[in-house]
């Protein structure tokens, strides 16, 4: 036989585009006499040939495969693999090379675990929505709720975390629906749709099961609103025995006079049991915002001599305020309550410290309130004493 140099038979395509992930074939056959050897250079340099089938990263294991015609299959393909592919062929006449330029273009989303569909959550407890989309370009997620609108990447009531998981905080009978999460990028979307559902609840009214109880003042001949926010599923039917219902069960009294004062009970009721409210309502006839005869800033040095600290919110007003003390580091303290050293004693807005230290040192705010206004009172307390100003 005559010996004849390298010559291409067939080499297709010049131009190759690939789907991420996807299985690929690229031929290269030559012929000559003697039969020529085929090899590969990949875009990095590295060569491949028969006895070197796989690159040797460990991580890529066998992902380049040259089978005895000279074809390479291309494996699990990804962004980083794009360039010229270099087919050689030789023998001892000569040598001969053809460059196959492969390009990885993009990958339709896709979102795993389709088949979780139903939620069910507890009142109030948080519910976590699962959509997690592959793709290339990586998928932008978007939340499409119950009522067809497009839910905020981070809002009172919801929020997406960076992998698509939906978040919807403290479930209400009204958060029930069907939640659509649809993945897209520029070759195509999915969707996928998930349906939220409260567990059967008894009912509560104010975030409060069982009987409670509230007292609301009023100004004559002003309107005045007794709160009764009942939920629970199936939704309760609430009631009042007075007229002027509003739809969250709420009671609004226009015009409200003295011989309205009296005790208003509000009941919430389904299946599961029921619920109630008991407020008491007093009526001011005329109103005044709570104020403080002397200065409401006050700074006072702390004396660490184990004894007992107390701090006074002498605040007026018609009706009487309520008191609210709040701590440095942000603790409010209502009437009766009692914080580590700290007690809110009942009636007149002391506030005492028992066996006060150094790092007790900050500023204390007493809030007055009443159904005219509010009032501040500040108190500053230091380590050592300090001119006051």
């Amino acid at each position: 036989f005559n010996e004849t140099p390298v010559s291409w038979c067939i080499l297709k395509p010049l131009i190759s585009c690939l789907l991420v992930g996807a299985e690929h074939a690229v031929d290269c056959v030559a012929t000559g006499l003697p039969d020529p050897e085929v090899f590969w250079s990949l875009p990095d340099g590295t060569l491949i040939n028969n006895g070197l089938q796989s690159d040797d990263s460990g991580i890529r294991n066998r992902r380049y495969i040259i089978f005895g015609n000279g074809t390479l299959l291309l494996q699990q393909m990804g962004k980083k693999d794009e360039g010229d592919y270099t087919c050689y062929a030789k023998n001892k006449l000569g040598k001969d090379e053809r460059k196959v330029s492969v390009k990885v273009g993009p990958n339709a989303p896709k979102i795993k675990l389709k088949s979780q569909f139903l939620m069910r959550v507890k009142f109030g407890e948080s519910a976590t929505l699962s959509c997690q989309a592959t793709g290339e370009p990586i998928p932008r997620i978007t939340w499409i709720s119950p009522r067809s609108d497009v839910i905020p990447m981070s809002s009172e009531r919801f929020q997406i975390m960076d992998d698509g998981t939906l978040v919807v905080k403290k479930v209400r009978l009204a958060d029930e629906g069907k939640y659509t999460c649809v993945a897209r990028n520029s070759a195509g979307d999915d969707v996928k749709n998930m349906k939220l559902e409260v567990e059967p609840e008894e009912p509560f009214i104010n975030g409060m099961k069982g009987k409670s109880t509230g007292k609301v003042w009023g100004v004559s001949y002003q309107a005045v609103l007794l709160d009764c926010r009942a939920e629970g599923k199936p939704e309760p039917r609430v009631w009042w025995v007075t007229p002027y219902v509003h739809q969250n069960g709420s009671l609004e009294i226009r015009g409200v006079r003295k011989t309205d004062e009296g005790r208003y009970v509000c009941l919430a009721k389904n299946h599961l049991g029921e619920a109630s409210l008991l407020v008491q309502l007093d009526v001011a006839s005329l109103a005044e915002k709570p104020s403080f005869a002397f200065p409401n800033i006050e700074i006072l040095a702390i004396k660490q001599d184990g004894g007992e600290l107390t701090l006074e919110c002498p605040a007026r007003g018609k009706p009487n305020p309520e008191f609210a003390w709040v701590l440095p580091n942000g603790t409010m303290l209502i009437p009766g309550t009692r914080f580590h050293r700290f007690t809110h004693h009942l009636g007149n807005g002391t506030l005492r410290i028992s066996q006060p230290v150094a790092t007790d040192k900050g500023v204390y705010r007493c809030l007055a309130k009443n159904v005219a206004g509010q009032a501040e009172k500040l108190d500053i307390q230091h380590s050592r004493a300090f001119s006051q100003y």
